[in-house]
């Protein structure tokens, strides 16, 4: 995956359909904490400021190969006070 920037510690992919095995920065290798719900995959603890320019790349380890469907997310996740 390749990000330009996150808000603070964390980035979000919303939509992937396949398992997370890993997740690491592809230049470093340095691995990266993550979690995963049907909906979205949440890496944490990023540095507050990506650390590639223009473009930071993130290497994700999945057990399938990749897809994402962002339709499936807006119609199936449950909306809080909507």
């Amino acid at each position: 995956m390749h990000v330009h920037f996150w808000p603070d510690d964390y980035v979000v992919v919303a939509g992937l359909q396949a398992q997370v095995k890993s997740a690491r920065f592809f230049a470093s290798g340095e691995k990266i904490n993550f979690e995963q719900d049907k909906y979205r995959v949440r890496l944490t603890g990023l540095p507050v400021e990506a650390p590639d320019h223009p473009v930071t790349t993130i290497a994700l380890e999945c057990e399938a190969e990749p897809t994402q469907d962002n339709i499936y997310v807006r119609k199936e996740k449950p909306r809080e006070g909507a």
